[in-house]
Formats: structure tokens, sequence, C-alpha cells
């Protein structure tokens, strides 16, 4: 391909992708190729590690600085295996080349460096994480290539594990659904072996498991470009700013284009995947439910076949470490490997000689505490009109402890909103990266109105109460970037461009310059609405719809039922929610 001179600027390349589009005989590419041409070339003109794989495929030298770098990092980080799929594109890319793409001191300390590598756990492992759902791929894809590259024997449960992680993607989907943070790296390890397995099944596998993410991850993407999923496993990075991301651009060409080449822009833009049948896919007007996925119940019979250590590892991939379901196989596994000195398991240090027999027992004593990390199963309803987005997942363990889940989540053009329980921070990710809500809500979810229950378990209130943990619920509501806002009673009214939220505040109390709540210990009504020109008219008229909202909410003592109940019922939009819990 014939290089383009280097502007210095995007303005150059969003001209020369109007000018591919519309040429009816220069090129021949499909749009999203086109996408893909573009990317190159900013990777070529902005160089640096992550751009390594376009390098490669290109056929440009590759700084032996940019290796050792992505090498070291593959040796001594945490996540090593987000630079150790970036070598593995590498090499396979440079021998594709007649001419060399690495030195050749560099490409032989790279060759041996990665054939002393563990690439599955081993006992005392206590620096990577194997196991969650992007790592897995990774580590795996990795040491299935390798061994298809140098012939290397790569532990005798790979060709199994492999299979069965596919085979569970392509019947349950995926645990880590909708990540904004974790998918393009699941992306990157199925991207490796849709390009270079030679095994036509592992590769037809691969690349019908990234279809599915590919096609998942556009559900909730808006006319303008903007993402903000609610998620299996999320941080608030990924929310509190804008969120053009290289994956959307490449399918779909919304947002803007990057100005630098990221690690899933290396992988995407080299791909020999056809994208064109996934950007079809992305649509702005959508009402639906998405849900997949399986039961821990039902473990033996979706992880049959494979070895008691290798079952843990998937379950734990799917947030099952003390859940009541899988706590004795955690139990049993940790032992089998003796991981009390990594950091994910440092909890057996203080209870040594556990019995595994006892843990799923004990499992439902704490269950407030461990059920709530179960990303096995979801349903997530999804509502989409032109620029807003309204997503949260749907009867996901209201009132236990959540982790890393985004329960739910309004999109407005560019902005996010959405609720949090815990402590309210000034700066939103001073908050703890393991535990983002100390207690989950209750959600149900009708097209583009939600009613957003909260209720902590006991357990929570009680830690509450001796200040172990926190249950106020805040509101992420970033005034400054709307175009007006106003209040009528409880609710919170904004405008960005012609898209418009309401959402219903417990109270409009502020903390560190946030609304929240810390009302009833964490027993609180929320609500949210979106709307838009198409759908409502004007501002003003979605203003005058809100103010004939009606909502209540009742707590009492039922004697019949012998416990405590909470009624909330909200009438808006001509739609009516109502939750007896």
């Amino acid at each position: 391909m014939k290089k383009i001179k280097t502007i210095g600027t995007n303005i150059f390349l969003l001209f020369l992708l109007q000018v591919m589009t519309f040429s009816s005989g220069a090129f021949a590419l499909s749009q999203t190729d086109q996408r893909k041409e573009v990317i190159r070339q900013i990777a070529l003109d902005n160089t640096g590690r992550d751009s390594s794989p376009v390098l490669a495929y290109e056929g440009v030298i590759v700084p032996d600085d940019y290796i050792t770098s992505l090498l070291n990092s593959t040796l001594n980080d945490e996540t090593g295996d987000f630079k150790l799929v970036q070598l593995v594109r590498i090499l396979y890319f440079a021998e594709n080349h007649s001419q060399a793409v690495l030195s050749a001191e560099t490409e032989e300390i790279l060759i041996s460096t990665l054939s002393e590598l563990d690439y599955w756990l081993t006992y005392n492992e206590d620096q990577y994480c194997h196991w969650s759902e992007n790592h897995m791929i990774m580590w795996m894809s990795s040491a299935y290539l390798m061994g298809q590259l140098k012939g290397w024997q790569m532990g005798e449960t790979l060709d199994e594990r492999l299979n069965h992680y596919l085979d569970l993607k392509l019947q349950y989907g995926f645990s880590e659904f909708f990540s904004s943070v974790y998918q393009p790296y699941t992306l990157s390890g199925l991207l490796n072996l849709v390009d270079f397995a030679k095994d036509e099944t592992i590769r037809a596998k691969a690349e019908a498991a990234a279809t599915i993410l590919l096609k998942d991850w556009l559900l909730a993407v808006n006319n303008k470009g903007s993402r903000f999923p609610a998620a299996g496993r999320n941080y608030s990075s990924r929310y509190t700013g804008t969120s053009y991301t290289m994956t959307t651009f490449i399918t779909t060409g919304l947002g803007t284009v990057p100005e630098r080449c990221n690690h899933i822009g290396g992988f995407l833009s080299t791909t020999s995947m056809d994208l064109e049948e996934i950007a079809a896919s992305w649509t702005d007007q959508l009402n639906m439910t998405h849900s997949y996925g399986y039961s821990f119940g039902n473990k033996l019979s979706v992880h049959e076949g494979l070895n008691r250590q290798d079952r843990t590892a998937f379950q734990w991939s799917a947030g099952g470490y003390f859940h009541p379901d899988v706590a004795d196989d955690t139990v049993y596994t940790v032992e089998y490997y003796n991981l009390e000195n990594n950091k994910h398991f440092k909890v057996f240090q203080e209870i040594p000689n556990f019995p595994d027999s006892w843990a799923n027992g004990f499992g439902k004593i704490g269950a407030t505490f461990s059920r709530g990390s179960d990303i096995a199963s979801h349903t997530v309803d999804i509502y989409k009109n032109g620029g807003i987005v309204l997503t949260s997942i749907d009867n996901y363990y209201g009132g236990y402890a959540g982790y890393q889940q985004w329960p739910w989540v309004a999109t407005i053009d560019d902005i996010a909103v959405w609720t949090q329980s815990g402590e309210v921070t000034e700066n939103w990710g001073d908050r703890p990266s393991t535990m983002q809500n100390t207690h989950l809500p209750w959600i149900r979810q009708d097209g583009n109105v939600a009613l957003i229950l909260y209720w902590p378990n006991a357990e929570i209130q009680m830690a509450d109460t001796i200040n172990q943990l926190d249950t106020d619920v805040a509101l992420y509501w970033p005034e400054d970037r709307f175009d007006e806002t106003t209040s009528d009673r409880r609710w919170l009214i904004g405008r960005k461009g012609e898209s418009y939220i309401a959402v219903l505040c417990d109270q409009m109390n502020m903390k560190n310059g946030h609304y929240y709540s810390g009302a009833n210990g964490g027993r609180q009504m929320w609500a949210v609405v979106l709307g838009n020109s198409q759908t409502h008219g004007s501002y003003s008229e979605f203003c005058e719809m809100i103010s004939k909202s009606s909502y209540s909410e009742e707590f009492y003592w039922t004697f019949y039922e012998w416990r405590n109940v909470y009624k909330a019922k909200l009438n808006v939009d001509g739609k009516s929610l109502y939750k007896r819990w």
C-alpha cells in the first residue's frame, strides 16, 4: 500500500476517508477496511509501542526498544498478557514478510524469553491473573499460537480449555458483558486466533465469538458514537468523560478519528476478519432485552469434562469466587496451586487448613457479600433512540454487595449519568476499584423509563452502622456539560443538544459536589426518564411531561408475612412501574 505523507492533523484523514468512500473505481475496499487503513496510517505517523503490530503488518522494522518495553511488561506486570498478545501478533506478521521486521538479536531474545514463560497457572503463582475472561483467552491463544509457531509443548489441557472457552462464549455469551475496559483485550486474544490459527475449527469458533462480542459492543453505541453501557465489569473512568472508542470508529465510523493507535487499534486495523456484517448490525433505534448466560448451580454440566482446577478457573472468569455454589472449588484450587500469597486470595492466609467441604456452607452464610460478584448470567434491558441510550441490568442481586458491575447508565449525546452506592467522594475515581457499589439496586426498565430502588441487605446495614461500609447513594450528574438544566420537585432535568434526561432523586442533598442521599440506611427510590426531539418534541414539552408524573413509596411492617415491605410506584410518560420488595 502506498504510504500517505504525514499531515500532522486528522483533517486530511477524514477527507481521505470520504474520498475512499465515494470513489467509484479507485478503491474497492469496504468502508470498514478503509477505516482500518486510516488507523494504520495514524499508527505509522505517530509510532509507539502499541503501534508495533501495525509496523510489523506493514513490513516496517519494529524498533528494538518497543519490543524490549513490551517484553519487560510481559514479564513484570500483573497484566503481562496485555503485551504478550501484541508480541505474538508481531511474530506472526514477521513470519509473513520476506524482509525482516525485527532485528535478528531482538527476535532471538524474544523467542528465547517466551519459551520460558508459564502460560497457565502454576504452583505458587503470585504475579499473573490467568483466570478472568479477558486474561484466559489472551494466555490460552498465546500458548496455542506459540505452540503452533515453534512446536513447543504448551500443556496437556490447553486444547481442551481453549475449545471449551470458545464453545462457552458461542453458547452463553460473554461474562464480562459490555465491559468497555476488558472486552477489547478479550477481542485481541480472539483476533490472534482468527488471523493465525491453522486449525479451521479453532479459527471459525474464534471468529464467531469475536462477531458476538463486536455486535454486543454496538448495541449500546448511540448516533454520536458514544458508548456508556450497563456492564458486568467496568470502572468510572470509562463513564466520566467522553467515550469515542477505536472499536466503535473502525466498525461504524462514528465518533472522532483517534489521534493515536491504541492496543485494540493494532489488532482491528490489521485483522483479516471482515467487519462489514458487524457494522451493518448497528442501529440507533432499539428497544430490547439482551439475555444469556448460565447458573453456577449447573457447573458440572456446563464445564463437563474439565478437571476440577480448570473448572474453577472458568468459574472465577464469571465472578464465581465465594459464591455458595462454587466456593468449595475455590478453596480446593487455591490449595492445589498454593495461591495464598497471590493478592487475590490472601484471605486464605487467615484461615489455614480450611476444608473445602465447608466452603459452600460458609458461602451461604456470607451470601450478601459473595453472590454479587456473579456475572455468569445476565439480562440487560436496552433502549436507544438517536442520541439517547438507557441500559440496565434487570433483576440482578438487589440489596447485595456489588463489585465491578455497573447496574444502569443513561447516555445523553456524549454524557453518562448513573447512580452508585458507597462513600461519596469528590473524585469519582477514588472509590474502591473492587467494590464499585456497596449495595446493588433493584431495577425495572420499560423502554426509556426505569425505576431504581435501593434497599441493602441486613448485613450491609449492620456494616454501615459500625462504619465499615457506607450505604449512601450518589448521582453522577455533570451539570456543566449540559446545555441547560432545571428541577421539578424531586426531578433533575437536563438537555444536551436535542437529547433530554430527567432523574428522580431520593433527596437533593449535596456532598463533595455531587447530588446524593444518605437517607434510610440506603433504602431509597430513584428513577430515570429519557427523551429527545423525535420522541417528545421540544425540551419544554419534555419538562411538561415530567411535571405531570406521580410517584410514591411506602415502608411498613406486615404481620401476615412477619417482615418489612418496601413499595414504590412511578407513573410517567404513559408508563406505570411498580415494585413490592
